[in-house]
């Protein structure tokens, strides 16, 4: 897998760790990690919308549910896989929070719930009248798939040429984090936020966002007694 070109290198990580499995957990023989050490893979950097293609993107989706729909991940940092299970019993209005049930690897958390959408899934209840899931598929009581989600993305990448970014619905999901830092949120919420287990998942996030220097202000400028060391004796 290392040598013949055809693999990339989460392929032959994930190779590598069924190779060692079978090594010690079926034929419960050591394992020679000096001959054979854990292949490296490229730390690739989230791909970030600006806060004006994200609003670019959200108008040229004609249908309301779509566009509500990818609004509900920038608004929550949830998955795609989170999104299209979230039911209407996890929308929480009093506590202002929503409950993402079906996380990855299981794990439940919660998540602010913003006024401005909470306003925007009233109106979107109304129009949709969804009995189960808050995005429902044709089969009423059945959720949206997953691949329905991503097809939202491939369509409205066509009417978004001045856009140069091979965005999907996982980009919104790593604007939200971006965002959210930019912002000024501390990075244990963000992580929290996010469902990461690791905060050295969140800390990606450092290496994408802008920031605003002209607001950044110089140690010396803040001295008390600046104006008085500044003159001449």
């Amino acid at each position: 897998m290392l040598s013949d070109g055809k693999h990339r290198p989460g392929s032959v990580k994930m190779g590598y760790y069924a190779l060692r499995f079978l090594f010690t957990n079926i034929y419960h023989k050591e394992w020679a990690k000096a001959f054979l050490p854990t292949p490296k893979t490229a730390q690739t950097l989230p791909l970030v919308l600006a806060r004006c293609e994200v609003e670019d993107i959200l108008e040229s989706i004609p249908n309301f549910k779509h566009r509500v729909l990818i609004m509900f991940i920038y608004s929550t940092g949830a998955r795609v896989s989170e999104c299209v299970n979230v039911k209407l019993t996890d929308i929480d209005s009093r506590r202002m929070q929503v409950n993402i049930q079906e996380g990855k690897g299981l794990k439940q958390r919660k998540v602010p719930l913003s006024p401005v959408l909470l306003d925007l899934l009233r109106r979107y209840y109304k129009k949709e009248k969804p009995q189960v899931y808050l995005f429902e598929g044709s089969k009423k009581g059945c959720h949206l798939g997953v691949a329905a989600v991503r097809e939202i993305c491939n369509k409205s990448r066509y009417r978004t040429p001045h856009i140069k970014k091979d965005y999907t619905p996982h980009t919104f999901r790593h604007s939200f984090a971006t965002h959210h830092l930019e912002s000024g949120t501390n990075l244990l919420l963000i992580q929290q936020y996010m469902g990461h287990s690791d905060l050295r998942n969140t800390l990606k996030y450092l290496h994408v966002q802008q920031l605003n220097s002209t607001a950044v202000k110089n140690p010396l400028d803040s001295l008390t007694n600046i104006e008085r060391l500044c003159k001449g004796k």
